[in-house]
């Protein structure tokens, strides 16, 4: 094993050794989710629902996530492993790409090669890969074409070659594919190029504005899509940010604040934190100065958002790929390498509690219910589906018919191939999610349908429907605190709302 002798620490930077590691990572993943025995959640299965019409936008997404499960669908299958089987890819590659990021940064320095031989593998342990380790989300695919971006971006600057400009063009225009997140990449590096004397004569040339077209030219079958939907994506975007509401919310702001340091590990948060703190020393290497601009330039806009209206979690994750960089090559050359064992280590024992909580919850006789078993939301709609299954087949004829989006996605997975030709009750008529857009029941009236419902009363459905029969009560057993109920309804010939 290569590796670099300092302060008493043999420290390997061997890609060989990360290969192995990443490997390692996988396999417990996967182990870890058969393990589990991990249903879709809604999320997952509104992206496989999408993927079964590939298209160049959704309601509420770019298409990247779709794309990708319609790939790993018809390589592996329709189960819940195939519809995931990309995500199992996408993060340990991100760490690669980050390895070869970080050697292109720090080129030349004796300490390069450890430096991204550790920082790959702290990306591949904190919190948010470990859990988007096991979910197919856009956060994914995002991070990936973040990363490679970053990749070229750094490379083009070195080099001023037009290759890794367009490269870098192309794939920031994958990674609005992607998620429109990915647009904070052009304020973090106008940021960078306006604290970086070195590097600011960029601003009166023409590569980066080139690279701005390809990213928009790959980005433009989308934005045709949205503009023959009425750009329902982008409206989508301004509605979650809630920014016409927008009120100073100190609240949030300690909230998402406080989520980060779940989200990038305690240790981790803390060392970006204290680095943030020393902007003199960031801004004395361009190279450090690269990283903090696309680390905390996203960070503070997330965080002036959720002081202005809310900002989730996982919004912000994207910023911890150059964050991590930063924080170990931090830690290395100040030989704080105890930082980073404890950093790792907790970041460790964080996901083991993750994929093995159900056995540690029966080994120290915890009682899983609603509130202790952080899995609960995502169980039970497989018992459901089965349900559904069962009253479709029992009915001929009959198509699904739901009125919530979480529920009704689901139930698209999980009652199948009895769930096709499946319709949606809207009669708010307001286009809030996907399948309001595009599967309304107004849109084939006729028929008969199967109303999966938790909410509906018998007068309402007499306004919208020729026939009403109530069938059954569906009730799937959770915890003894926490169960889904719903109410069946034969329902037959649509009226109108």
């Amino acid at each position: 094993m290569n590796g670099v002798t300092s302060g008493g620490w043999r420290l390997p930077g061997d890609i060989g050794w990360l290969l192995l590691i990443l490997a390692g990572l996988t396999v417990w993943r996967l182990l870890a989710v058969w393990h589990l025995d991990l249903e879709l959640y809604a999320d997952e299965a509104q992206y496989w629902s999408w993927s079964l019409a590939p298209d160049w936008g959704y309601y509420s997404k770019p298409p990247m996530v779709a794309w990708l499960i319609a790939l790993s669908t018809r390589l592996f299958g329709d189960t819940e492993l195939g519809v995931r089987a990309a995500t199992f890819v996408i993060w340990p590659l991100t760490a690669l790409v980050l390895y070869l990021l970080t050697r292109r940064l720090f080129v030349g320095e004796p300490w390069a090669e450890r430096v991204a031989f550790w920082s790959a593998v702290a990306f591949a342990c904190l919190p948010m890969t470990f859990l988007g380790g096991v979910l197919i989300t856009t956060d994914g695919p995002l991070l990936l074409l973040w990363t490679l971006t970053l990749y070229f971006l750094a490379g083009a600057l070195a080099r001023d070659r037009w290759r890794d400009w367009l490269l870098a063009g192309a794939a920031a225009g994958l990674g609005l594919l992607s998620k429109y997140s990915m647009v904070f990449l052009a304020p973090a590096f106008l940021v960078y190029l306006l604290i970086t004397p070195r590097h600011r004569w960029q601003l009166r040339s023409a590569k980066p504005y080139a690279a701005a077209g390809v990213a928009l030219a790959v980005l433009s079958p989308n934005l045709l899509w949205n503009a023959r939907h009425d750009f329902v994506s982008f409206q989508h975007t301004a509605e979650i940010s809630q920014l016409d509401r927008a009120w100073l919310n100190p609240d949030a702001l300690l909230a998402f604040a406080g989520a980060q340091f779940g989200v990038f590990g305690p240790v981790m948060a803390l060392g970006l934190l204290l680095l943030a703190l020393r902007p003199r020393a960031l801004l004395s290497d361009s190279r450090l100065a690269f990283l903090a601009a696309f680390s905390l330039v996203p960070l503070a806009a997330f965080l002036g958002l959720s002081l202005l209206s809310r900002a989730f979690a996982n919004w912000a994750a994207f910023a911890y790929v150059a964050g991590t960089i930063l924080v170990i090559v931090n830690w290395i050359a100040r030989d704080r390498h105890r930082w980073l064992v404890w950093a790792l280590g907790l970041n460790v024992a964080l996901g083991v509690v993750l994929y093995h909580y159900h056995d540690i919850a029966r080994g120290f006789g915890i009682e899983l219910t609603r509130k202790t078993d952080p899995y609960a939301r995502i169980t039970g709609h497989r018992a459901l589906g089965r349900e559904v299954q069962r009253l479709l087949a029992a009915h001929s004829g009959a198509r699904l018919l739901g009125d919530d989006r979480k529920s009704f996605a689901s139930l698209l997975y999980y009652a199948r191939p009895l769930s096709r030709d499946a319709a949606y009750l809207n009669p708010g008529r307001n286009i809030g999610d996907h399948y309001a857009l595009t599967a309304d029941v107004a849109l084939r009236p006729g028929g008969s349908y199967l109303l999966v419902t938790k909410g509906r009363t018998r007068a309402e459905l007499e306004q919208w429907f020729a026939e009403v029969q109530a069938l059954e009560h569906l009730h799937v057993r959770i915890h003894r605190d926490h169960a889904l109920d719903y109410g069946a309804w034969l329902v037959r010939d649509f009226r109108g709302y």
